[in-house]
């Protein structure tokens, strides 16, 4: 350390810079390679952080830790069980009902964006909404028309993967009842006291982020979804599951009412509009009143990183990055806080009480 020390600043930079960016790759390598295992326990973890909280809320009121497992465990196998049976074919029914009319609605929207234009030429307001919704159609991806193939291929590729599924599982359960043990050991060989840093970081910036992010969605899917339906949105519970859902992901409510309100406008304007005020007054409600009763200040960082986070997090692992990217890199800024945290100086006198 003394050698380097005695280096010039831009030479330590020059030097730890790209052995940083090497160890980064090699890390990006060894996950690709290993991607499978990873990606298992990377989900088992995150379901063990959803069921912990209800679990420590029955600990409290003195259920024994074996029994509380049990019993979540059970709640939460049954009501992906209801589910499954129920709300999963209403949802594959409607995406494959947009699927054959989302062609006739982008070429029938035309005319309701025409008459459109011909009241605003009245009004003498330049604006030409019908070559933008052109411009917009033809930004709408290809993927749109293909969901519900998607989504059947999710479902068959999760029938076809059932021993992850239940290795998944398993490594959930084991985690909830010996999780402290197996962390406890992965991070002893940190020098000093690193590897409790590292483990409170994580505890606290992954637990109460997807535990109040999972509320949040919650609060949103049912609100959505019940609103849609009251005022008769056509694919009610496809546009208000998409949404909720996308909430799970910073700024994808955002890009998921705007998605839902272009596909809706193309059909009906007037049903796009409603879409459109409702879904932004019930995200600003919860973003508002509730999120931050739930979340608080828990990431703290800038807007712009969290964008450059997501779109680094998307190109390494896709789904599971846009997920993990926010509160990864909210639990290391926490971890650098607390190594370089300047120690407050000595005022000599001895503490009260």
């Amino acid at each position: 350390m003394q050698a380097f020390d005695k280096l010039p600043r831009w030479l330590v930079w020059e030097i730890a810079l790209p052995l940083t960016i090497l160890n980064i790759w090699l890390l990006y390598r060894v996950f690709q390679t290993f991607q499978t295992p990873f990606t298992m326990l990377i989900a088992a973890t995150l379901l063990s952080f959803l069921l912990s909280y209800p679990i420590e809320q029955l600990e409290k009121r003195g259920i024994k830790p074996g029994v509380s497992i049990a019993l979540i465990l059970l709640l939460a196998l049954g009501l992906v069980g209801v589910l499954g049976f129920t709300l999963v074919p209403a949802l594959l029914q409607q995406l494959g009902d947009l699927e054959t009319r989302l062609p006739n609605w982008l070429e029938s929207g035309s005319e309701e964006f025409q008459a459109l234009d011909a009241w605003l030429a009245v009004q003498h307001i330049p604006l030409n909404v019908t070559a933008l919704a052109t411009q917009v159609a033809q930004m709408l991806p290809d993927e749109v028309a293909q969901l519900p193939d998607q989504l059947l291929e999710v479902v068959v590729g999760v029938a076809d993967s059932l021993v992850e599924v239940l290795i998944t599982v398993v490594l959930t359960l084991y985690l909830l009842l010996h999780g402290d043990e197996f962390w406890s050991g992965l991070l002893r060989w940190l020098p000093g006291n690193l590897g409790g840093q590292i483990r409170l970081a994580f505890q606290e910036k992954f637990k109460n982020y997807f535990v109040g992010q999972a509320t949040i969605a919650l609060l949103m899917v049912t609100s959505l979804t019940t609103v849609f339906f009251l005022l008769h949105i056509p694919y009610w519970l496809v546009f208000g599951i998409g949404i909720g859902l996308m909430t799970l992901i910073p700024f994808g409510d955002v890009v998921g009412i705007f998605t839902a309100t272009i596909i809706v406008s193309f059909h009906s304007i007037l049903l796009g509009g409603e879409l459109v005020v409702v879904a932004l007054l019930v995200d600003q409600v919860i973003d508002n009143a509730v999120a931050p009763k739930i979340l608080g200040d828990l990431i703290g960082l800038n807007p712009v990183w969290i964008l450059v986070l997501l779109l680094i997090g998307s190109q390494i692992a896709g789904v599971l990055g846009l997920l993990l990217a926010v509160p990864l890199a909210g639990a290391i800024k926490r971890i650098f806080e607390e190594i370089y945290q300047p120690s407050e100086p000595s005022s000599g006198a001895n503490p009260v009480g």
